[in-house]
């Protein structure tokens, strides 16, 4: 497996689940543990770092495609100390918040567990040196509001930019996980100045997941549809998620419990777009049910929450599809790519950081897509706790 993909090696980190613990702000001290003098050098600047025994409490069978991981040298965090209630500004260049990298550039100790470190300004994807060791907060800047410090932050999974609205081409992996957004919002009380921050960062946007099963037609058949690799092409071509929302806001004006997610919804300002969704390698295969062998794939697609329109297109699917016999002697199945749709007829939930799973098979009188199951689950169930050790 891919080393940035590795979850038994990078799990240092789970990004935004009932737990994650990063530290942002750490100093010099013994190398033992978090000792009662770890204060801010004399700089009033610190950089963070973790080591220690992974402690993973995920399920080790988790799918890769929820993108539950940080991804090594490419996930940046923008952190932002806010007052008085006011919102954040992520926005490329703005000056206004401290940006961190996944790295394990300039770890010393045997494990070698990555975390985040001060980005270096101006560093890209692929530079060799791109930790800020002169980085991090400088806490003689940090402003509170009442009795805490507050932060908001920001994770971009795969590159360094703001975005307020989430890609159409979602049908690499690149791109799927581009779409995603973590936030986190913590309260430091003012007796914890110098401590270490811990954030906790969450999926704020839904994920559409579609699971298709096709009974595969036998070899005589005029109609139906072939198995995958028929001529080393896939029977579903593609998956387009239709009329969706893709700005969002973000409501920094609500108040909300420490470390708590921040709501974050679908706007208009876009307009409707049609979203072309990532088919997940590992789920494509077989499956027999009652003598019938179907052709089962998955896709998906992160979306800011919304509500699911009925009676309007949701889903349109490009399908090789039986269309009759051709060759010289008719004895060769002629197959097509056609187009067919899914139209909800009834409600479809969506929640916030969760996954909307929907299940379909086709009608046998017309082929067409038919739901025969929708659910919503959770997307933030797993999580990882680190031991933080200040760099010395």
């Amino acid at each position: 497996m891919n080393r940035d993909n590795d979850m038994s090696a990078l799990a240092v980190l789970k990004p935004m689940l009932p737990v994650l613990a990063t530290a942002l702000l750490a100093c010099a001290c013994s190398s033992g543990g978090i000792g009662e003098d770890a204060r801010v050098p004399e700089s009033g600047r610190g950089i963070m770092a973790a080591t220690g025994e992974n402690l993973s409490k995920a399920d080790p069978d988790d799918d890769e495609y929820l993108h539950n991981n940080f991804i090594l040298d490419r996930s940046v965090i923008r952190v932002a100390n806010t007052v008085n209630y006011a919102a954040p500004d992520f926005t490329d260049g703005t000056g206004g918040y401290y940006e961190y990298v996944y790295t394990t550039e300039g770890i010393g100790w045997d494990d070698n567990l990555p975390n985040f470190f001060p980005l270096l300004k101006g560093s890209e994807f692929g530079d060799e040196d791109r930790v800020d060791e002169n980085g991090g907060f400088d806490w003689s800047t940090i402003v509170p509001t009442s009795n805490a410090f507050v932060f908001e932050a920001a994770c971009y999974p795969m590159k360094y930019e703001y975005f307020d609205r989430v890609a159409t081409d979602q049908s690499t992996k690149e791109n799927f996980w581009s779409a995603d957004l973590l936030l986190a919002h913590t309260r430091q009380p003012l007796a914890d100045r110098y401590e270490l921050l811990k954030l906790r960062f969450w999926h704020v946007f839904s994920m559409v997941r579609i699971v298709l099963e096709l009974p595969i037609a036998d070899a005589d058949d005029d109609s139906g549809f072939p198995a995958d690799n028929t001529g080393g092409l896939r029977t579903v071509e593609s998956v387009t998620l239709n009329g969706m929302y893709v700005t969002y806001e973000t409501r920094y004006t609500e108040s909300i419990d420490n470390n708590a997610m921040r709501t974050v919804a679908g706007t208009d300002a876009g307009g409707r777009q049609d979203i072309s969704m990532y088919r997940i390698p590992e789920k494509d295969g077989t499956v027999t049910d009652g003598g019938t062998e179907y052709q089962k794939c998955e896709f998906a697609a992160i979306v800011p929450v919304q509500q699911i329109r009925t009676q309007n297109t949701l889903l349109t699917l490009k399908i090789r599809t039986i269309t009759g016999f051709s060759g010289e002697d008719m004895s060769e199945q002629k197959i097509e790519s056609k187009e067919y749709v899914f139209v909800p007829s009834g409600t479809i939930d969506m929640m916030q950081g969760h996954v909307t799973v929907l299940r379909l098979v086709t009608a046998s009188d017309s082929q067409e897509p038919v739901l025969v199951g929708a659910e919503v689950e959770d997307w933030n169930t797993s999580y990882t706790d680190v031991d933080l050790t200040p760099v010395q």
